[in-house]
């Protein structure tokens, strides 16, 4: 069949956005991170700031509630964030949303050409995984800048999660994605798995409040070692025992760079931890239930619906616990206040909420992007890449102290996560 005028002019007008938001996108970047905006805060403050966390925590055994419960009595004050440059930033977040909602729309859009790829088909996969990189160093980064301004962990879990929902609504409204069409009954099926996913996030905000974040990622690189003892005892899945056997580096690995981290506490390390059984059991969850409702016609935007759907769900369960509890929504504005007395303008407390809630929905986004792209193996290999790349530019911006043997730990562990990721596929491929 002839080709419409319409559908003509749909391609023709792709053609020209992809490579105008690409530019966009680099530009932004470019401007956001060489300039001000990613710049590292002065060595001695930081150094200094993370020998009173440490020797604080030591001395004040009230420090671990209060990372929890945004009470600042008796915890160690850590650094002002720096002030982020406002032009660059929301230049780099309006060149990044029209690049991620063209790559939304791209695949709906792009007729199918069984016999040879389109241009789109070629680049999409690069594209998703740089997004998915981006968002995550960018998320990283804010996240811990806003955590070391304002005590309020569970408010900033709620508000990161809840900034998913706009997003995914002005998405849908728009027409850039297809609604999904699910039941009362499919949202309770989904309630559990929300739960998880929230849990997942309150955990990680505060392990990242209490330690480093190269030391964080350290410990949440166990992730798949809790995901094959999960899978063992809930789906059955046994796997071979040369795959165990590869997690070995992995626990060394953590074991050593906890032992000589510098910003060490267990509190930190318990809750980097939980993050693990939660979003294992939140994937394990999603397994077991399997696919929920009508999310659309291809993979692409059966997995944006998937997560904006979960999204709504995770916030929804969080909401009653993120009110009711201290450093909660009720405390975030006595958190605000208390930062501005200090010397943080509210301008800045408001830019870090607001692009930490972005950064941390477009950063899973382009995650599912890149599962509906590449089989799971090659997707676990990418995300440990992406845990080293987060590591090495958070030393870098925070300027943490590393002893040797936390780098050996350290590289210990991912190196055993890779080798987990490798060897799960050789014997998976040789089952076949």
């Amino acid at each position: 069949m002839a080709p419409t005028l319409s559908g003509m002019f749909q391609q023709r007008r792709r053609a020209v956005l992809l490579p105008a938001a690409l530019l966009l996108a680099a530009a932004g970047f470019l401007a956001e991170q060489i300039g001000p905006a990613f710049q590292a805060p002065p060595l001695a403050g930081q150094q200094l700031a993370q020998h009173v966390l440490v020797q604080g925590t030591q001395r004040t055994p009230g420090l671990q509630a209060a990372l929890l419960t945004g009470s600042s009595t008796g915890a160690p004050r850590l650094p002002r964030a720096e002030e982020p440059n406002p032009e660059a930033s929301s230049f780099s977040i309006l060149a990044a949303t029209a690049l991620a909602a063209l790559a939304a729309t791209a695949d709906a859009a792009e007729p199918e050409k069984p016999a040879e790829k389109s241009l789109w088909g070629k680049v999409k996969l690069p594209v998703y995984a740089c997004l998915w990189y981006f968002f995550n160093v960018q998320y990283n980064i804010t996240n811990k800048k806003l955590l070391n301004t304002i005590v309020a962990p569970w408010a900033v879990s709620w508000i990161q999660l809840a900034a998913g929902i706009p997003i995914a609504v002005l998405m849908w409204s728009t027409g850039f994605v297809q609604k999904p069409k699910v039941t009362k009954d499919d949202i309770l099926k989904l309630a559990p798995v929300g739960a998880a996913f929230a849990g997942g996030q309150v955990a990680t905000v505060a392990s990242l409040g209490a330690v480093a974040v190269s030391f964080t990622h350290v410990v949440k690189a166990l992730e798949p070692a809790v995901n094959a003892i999960a899978s063992a005892l809930v789906l059955g899945q046994v796997f071979h025992p040369m795959v165990y056997a590869s997690l070995a580096p992995v626990f060394l690995g953590v074991a050593l760079a906890s032992s000589s981290e510098l910003s060490f506490t267990m509190f930190g390390f318990l809750t980097a931890m939980a993050s693990n059984f939660f979003f294992v059991t939140r994937n394990v969850l999603a397994t077991k239930f399997g696919s929920t409702g009508d999310m659309g016609a291809d993979q692409t935007t059966r997995k944006t619906n998937q997560l904006a759907v979960l999204t709504f769900v995770a916030a929804a369960v969080l909401l009653p616990i993120a009110l009711i509890l201290p450093g909660g929504l009720l405390s975030f504005l006595p958190a605000c206040k208390a930062a501005i007395s200090k010397g943080t303008s509210a301008s800045t407390i408001a830019y870090m909420t607001a692009a930490s809630g972005f950064h941390f929905f477009m950063y899973q986004l382009s995650s599912f992007w890149v599962l509906s792209c590449v089989p799971p193996i090659t997707h676990s290999v990418l995300n440990t890449l992406k845990r080293v790349v987060i590591i090495i530019v958070s030393i870098i911006v925070f300027r943490t102290p590393v002893t040797a043997q936390s780098a050996l730990g350290t590289a210990m562990a991912i190196g055993g996560v890779l080798l987990y990721s490798l060897t799960k596929a050789h014997y998976a491929k040789k089952g076949k």
